[in-house]
C-alpha cells in the first residue's frame, strides 16, 4: 500500500505542478495583450476624459476672463484718478490765522505773526485771513520798508473778525500789519 501511496502522491504532484505552469503561463499571456473592455464602457470613458478636459478649459477662460475684468478695472481706475488730478478744482478758499500774541514783538523770530506765513495758490483762490488775537490787525499789500502796494487792504481787522481777498492774477504778493509791522507773510500765486 505503501507503494500505492507513494505513487498517489506522485501523480498529485505532478498535476498541481501542470495546473500551476499553466496558471502562470495563462497570466502571462494576458498581461502581455491588450486590456478589452466592452465598447461601452471605452466610450463612457472618452466621453468623461472629454468633459474632463472642456471643463478645464471653461475653468481656464473664466479665470482668464475674470483676470482681464480685473485689468480693465484697474486701467479704468488709475485713468480716472489721472483726470481728475488733470482737472483744475474750482476756486478754493485757504485759511490764515493771525494768532494770539502777535501784537508784540516776538512772532517774526519764528515766521509765525501770519500762519502759515508763506502760502501758494493756484489763480482764482481765495485767501481768508482770521484774526485769533485780541488786538485789532491790517493785511495790507506791501511791505513795511516799501509801505503799501495798493493791491489789496483790509483795514482793521477786530478781533475775531477775518478779511478775505481773491487772488485773480499770479504773481508774488507780500502783505503786512500796518499796526504791527514786525507782522509780514506772502501769498504765491500760480
Amino acid at each position: 500500500m505503501a507503494s500505492i501511496d507513494t505513487a498517489a502522491i506522485g501523480f498529485s504532484i505532478a498535476i498541481v505542478a501542470i495546473g500551476v505552469g499553466f496558471a502562470f503561463y495563462m497570466s502571462g499571456v494576458q498581461d502581455a495583450g491588450p486590456v478589452s473592455t466592452s465598447p461601452t464602457m471605452a466610450a463612457e470613458k472618452a466621453m468623461a476624459a472629454e468633459k474632463a478636459m472642456a471643463a478645464e478649459k471653461a475653468m481656464a477662460a473664466e479665470k482668464a476672463m475674470a483676470a482681464e475684468k480685473a485689468m480693465a478695472a484697474e486701467k479704468a481706475m488709475a485713468a480716472e484718478k489721472a483726470m481728475a488730478a488733470e482737472k483744475k478744482v474750482g476756486p478754493t478758499t485757504h485759511t490764515v490765522d493771525i494768532p494770539v500774541g502777535t501784537s508784540v514783538p516776538g512772532c517774526e523770530e519764528s515766521n509765525e505773526c501770519y500762519l502759515p506765513a508763506d502760502i501758494t495758490i493756484n489763480a482764482g483762490d481765495t485767501v481768508n485771513w482770521i484774526n485769533i488775537d485780541t488786538a485789532a490787525h491790517t493785511v495790507t499789500g506791501g511791505s513795511p520798508a516799501d509801505g503799501p502796494s495798493g493791491v489789496f487792504d483790509s483795514s482793521l481787522v477786530m478781533a475775531s473778525a477775518e478779511y478775505a481777498f481773491t487772488f485773480n492774477d499770479a504773481g508774488n504778493y507780500d502783505y503786512f500789519c500796518m499796526v504791527h509791522p514786525w507782522m509780514v507773510g506772502s501769498v504765491t500765486v500760480n
